[in-house]
């Protein structure tokens, strides 16, 4: 017997997103790693990087699991060149947007429709479950520990949608030498939390479970305190990476008066790479007096991020 498959976290980064749905589609295909290297002619270690979200997979395998897996090789060679281009830090055309699977649920809705239905009773909080339509965080700084308020409008487009996934990336500082590394998740309004869990060390996920379920076609409102440990030293950067559809993003950050950022950097569509660079190269912005600084997005392309990195005097 094989050892067991480890879930993959999606946390923004393409090439997990890329797993995430190659490895669905094999899911669908009800193959088992060695069927399907049988029927690519590949080995079961190359099949199974393919879709370990580590390294991302070349052409001709990822089109021959897709083709073992009888799925659409068009769209899947779209999408395998989108998260290429998502991993080139300097794409000559620019970043390219990511549309993953499921493609049937992508489609526009046609009219009097108000977005995909599911069926009666449906409780899922999937791609089709609801969309963001707004995110307005507000980040302090200049307080014993990092703290955001982060006010979020979703549209469910699921009938009686009762539950919220969230996910929270929290990346060590370069100077974190602690053994700790936490983040303390509350709800202002709108639900409450369950399920708590911390797969890794960078990564925090929970559920919102919403007191009334929300039909289709309808907003809900929620608002989340995000705290870091005082003693933990927060990564120069606060960023949105949609890993679905997400309309408008604005973010306020206070930094300290007396030890106010050296240079702030707007990060608009960048991949997951550029939000770590200690210079990413992108444009500047201006410190305002009160040691404040604002950025506002839309048209946001899933897997790629939009907020802010700086750099301490």
């Amino acid at each position: 017997m094989g050892r067991p498959v480890k879930d993959i976290e999606l946390d923004g980064s393409p090439i997990r997103l890329f797993a995430f749905w190659l490895r669905d589609l094999r899911g669908s295909a009800d193959l088992t790693l060695e069927q399907l290297a049988r029927r690519t002619g590949y080995g079961r270690t190359t099949v199974s990087d393919a879709m370990g979200g580590v390294t991302f997979p070349s052409r001709r395998v990822t089109l021959a699991v897709v083709e073992a897996c009888a799925g659409d090789l068009t769209r899947w060679t779209v999408f395998w060149g989108q998260v290429r281009r998502a991993l080139d830090r300097d794409p000559a055309s620019g970043p390219a947007d990511l549309t993953p699977p499921p493609w049937e649920q992508l489609r526009a809705p046609t009219a009097g429709e108000s977005g995909p239905v599911c069926p009666p009773g449906c409780l899922r909080t999937d791609l089709h479950g609801y969309y963001t339509e707004s995110v307005d965080t507000r980040l302090r700084l200049d307080t014993r520990a990092p703290e955001a308020v982060e006010t979020r409008v979703v549209v469910s487009t699921c009938d009686r949608l009762a539950r919220i996934p969230l996910a929270f990336s929290v990346p060590r500082h370069t100077d974190d030498v602690g053994t700790e590394h936490g983040l303390h998740v509350s709800v202002v309004r709108g639900g409450r939390l369950q399920s708590s869990e911390h797969p890794y060390e960078s990564y925090f996920r929970q559920e919102l479970a919403l007191r009334d379920p929300v039909p289709v076609g309808a907003r809900h409102i929620y608002v989340l305190r995000l705290r870091i440990p005082s003693a933990q030293p927060m990564a120069p950067h606060f960023v949105h990476i949609p890993l679905t559809r997400s309309e408008r993003f604005r973010l306020h950050v206070r930094f300290d008066p007396a030890r106010p950022p050296r240079t702030v950097w707007r990060l608009n569509g960048v991949p997951t790479a550029v939000i770590y660079q200690r210079l990413p190269g992108t444009s500047p912005l201006k410190v305002n007096p009160d040691a404040t600084v604002a950025a506002g997005f839309t048209e946001m392309k899933v897997g790629y991020g939009y907020g802010l990195r700086w750099q301490d005097a």
